[in-house]
């Protein structure tokens, strides 16, 4: 009797952590929404993270409501660019997204850049999409790989999409002054 307790209660937290994945703003974090299968396509704007980190959000962004983490995706959050940049650090994140600390080649700026997990349920209508970020991830790993074994900055180039997240109660690590972000990030190799 106590057994099947058991099973039924590790079954329940493996649903809930499976589906653990963001909320905030989410179809246009993994490319889900409506406008976000065309950005792969899209031809990269070569530029900096000095140049993408002053750029004021559209309006205040919150984390305070469902309906906050509902925004649709911006006129700026409608491109692609391309940048380099040393990565500094990386970590899962909660939602599992792969966290990349990205440092300007010119100054101390750093901006956060993201690989969604292709694992997460918002992919299982597409799959082209979940192959597609299974790939990046593995690039990802490559990164994080010479990061560890090097235990200095890696120069990598990156395209992706520039991002809004929203403002969170302490300011994560590398987050950029108006929370500018790269999410997601469509290819990453090193230089």
């Amino acid at each position: 009797m106590f057994l099947p307790f058991i099973f039924s209660c590790l079954l329940v937290f493996a649903q809930q952590s499976h589906d653990s994945c963001g909320t905030w703003r989410w179809k246009v974090k993994t490319l889900t929404d409506s406008a976000g299968s065309a950005l792969l396509s899209a031809k990269p704007v070569p530029t900096t993270i000095d140049q993408l980190i002053i750029v004021k959000t559209p309006k205040v962004l919150r984390a305070i409501s469902h309906s906050d983490g509902q925004l649709p995706r911006y006129p700026r959050e409608n491109q692609v660019v391309e940048i380099s940049a040393y990565v500094i650090e990386v970590k899962n994140e909660d939602d599992h997204d792969l966290h990349f600390v990205l440092k300007s080649l010119t100054s101390d700026s750093t901006m956060v850049g993201e690989i969604p997990d292709p694992s997460c349920p918002d992919y299982n209508g597409f799959p082209a999409l979940r192959a597609y970020f299974q790939k990046i991830r593995e690039d990802g790993m490559k990164v994080w790989d010479a990061l560890k074994t090097n235990k200095k900055p890696v120069k990598v180039k990156i395209t992706g999409v520039p991002f809004w997240d929203g403002a969170h109660s302490s300011r994560p690590i590398g987050a950029s002054r108006y929370f500018r972000e790269i999410h997601p990030i469509l290819t990453i190799g090193i230089q």
